[in-house]
């Protein structure tokens, strides 16, 4: 059958027939379905699936339960400044030390005057009267059943008080028993009292090491000072911008920052505390951030789609070029206190870490400049229909060049940035140039900018051509 030409006269003889009310159904066009609209819901799908597999199981509350068993504060209350006074240390007679009173603001013991002394220096917070600050409580760990006075088990002549416990092992209830010579503080305790136990474990039985009364005084310390009100207020005045200038794309934005922090927190870190691969964590959700922030800031067509396939290509280099290059370096990944910390947990690949960092760095930029280069080759379609596949990829990559420029000297600030008070040491210290960048703290600054840059420059000419390659005849807006 040979194709209608200009004019249809069978779809003529349609619409007449709709128009002189006859019962013929309205004409409709005949519509292809766009492949890359396809493939963006094809690749959510995939997403999804990631998610679900890599999906966090709950054992990172078992590991802060165990964080707080080290002694590292997980309790944190809000306080007011009472007063500040100068005073003999408690310690140190002859050091003036500054005495301040907190009054507790909330929690268990709300309206409790906590005392705190600070040794004057350069370290010490400066405050003041009404300072809003966050105090951190150790919480009791045992609950006492029974005391009873019984001879000692080591010395039958000895009279000791003998406490049965109820102890907080990690969530599990576990009975103890402990015995206090007379005359300790351990011995004046009663049942029903919370108390604070020191613990280890000898062939599976729980061995209590010591037994503390519940002292506010002694389980409150100053930890910092409140700046949630100051938080606030510059994320109103952020999101106020942001709207102004950004109209309905800039809301949406907005919508897209929430849901990537509820990624990062709900699934990103619960996984990787899981003992889940930290790398393909990260990579599945910088996938899903970028998914979602993408559609939504710039519509659900094929220009978000190609700048979504480029960025994730480029993700995907960008973490197989990191576990190379930290395999060749023998980076450890133990360059702070916080990650040596991490020693004490199972399952966490603190290494791993390092390489999510990497890829979790990158992914931010990376989105901006796969969707700079898709709309890049949008705008100049539209300027001009005339321009082929060829000249389209020659004149976005020049753009794509200044931005490529501009990125990595970005990245190198925002990491030269991070480690500044680091370098300063070392040049303090006066160190060779190559001493310092052969230090694993430096060194994996360095790997991250050229790493994440070699990511950046990998995603602008793939991201370019797949845009110039599939960008619509019909002069599809970037808007």
């Amino acid at each position: 059958m040979a194709e209608d030409g200009p004019f249809d006269s069978g779809r003529a003889d349609e619409w007449q027939a709709y128009v002189d009310g006859s019962d013929s159904p309205v004409p409709t066009e005949r519509r292809r379905v766009d492949p890359f609209i396809v493939f963006g819901g094809v690749l959510g799908i995939v997403i999804v699936l990631g998610m679900i597999v890599l999906r966090p199981t709950g054992v990172s509350q078992q590991q802060a339960d165990d964080l707080a068993a080290l002694g590292v504060p997980t309790d944190f209350h809000r306080a007011t400044v009472q007063e500040i006074t100068e005073a003999p240390c408690s310690g140190i007679a002859t050091q003036t030390c500054l005495v301040v009173e907190f009054e507790l603001d909330d929690g268990p013991e709300a309206g409790f005057v906590y005392v705190q002394e600070f040794l004057p220096g350069a370290t010490t917070p400066s405050f003041s009267p009404g300072d809003r600050v966050v105090l951190s409580r150790v919480a009791p760990t045992a609950t006492v059943t029974a005391v009873a006075t019984a001879p000692c088990s080591f010395d039958a002549e000895t009279e000791c008080v003998a406490i049965a416990l109820l102890v907080d092992d990690d969530g599990n209830e576990r009975r103890a028993a402990f015995e206090a010579y007379r005359g300790e503080e351990a011995a004046s305790v009663s049942a029903g009292d919370a108390v604070l136990v020191d613990y280890v474990y000898d062939q599976d039985e729980l061995e209590i090491l010591s037994v503390r009364l519940v002292d506010p005084q002694s389980i409150y310390q100053f930890a910092d000072f409140d700046r949630r009100l100051v938080l606030v207020g510059v994320a109103i005045v952020f999101a106020l911008v942001v709207v102004v200038l950004g109209g309905w794309r800039g809301a949406t934005a907005l919508v897209g920052l929430v849901i990537s922090v509820l990624i990062l927190l709900a699934f990103v870190l619960p996984a990787i505390l899981d003992g889940r691969s930290p790398v393909l964590v990260a990579v599945v959700g910088s996938a899903a951030i970028a998914y979602v922030t993408m559609y939504l800031a710039h519509g659900f067509g094929r220009m978000t789609t190609i700048a979504l396939v480029g960025m994730t290509a480029a993700l995907v280099l960008t973490a197989v070029l990191s576990a190379i290059v930290v395999d060749l370096a023998r980076f450890t990944g133990f360059v702070t206190e916080e990650t040596s910390l991490l020693t004490f947990f199972e399952g966490i690949d603190v290494t791993g870490l390092l390489l999510a960092g990497i890829v979790l760095g990158a992914a931010g930029a990376l989105d901006d400049v796969t969707i700079t280069q898709a709309a890049t080759v949008w705008e100049l379609k539209a300027a001009d229909p005339s321009l082929g596949h060829v000249g389209l990829f020659r004149r976005a990559l020049r753009v794509g060049r200044d931005h490529i420029a501009s990125i990595v000297n970005t990245l190198l600030l925002a990491y030269a940035g991070a480690s500044l008070p680091l370098l300063v040491l070392f040049v303090l210290a006066r160190q060779s140039l190559g001493t310092i960048a052969n230090s694993e703290v430096v060194a994996v600054e360095i790997v991250r900018t050229l790493v994440g840059s070699i990511g950046l420059v990998a995603a602008v000419p793939l991201t370019t051509w797949l845009a110039a390659r599939f960008a619509p005849s019909d002069t599809e807006s970037a808007t």
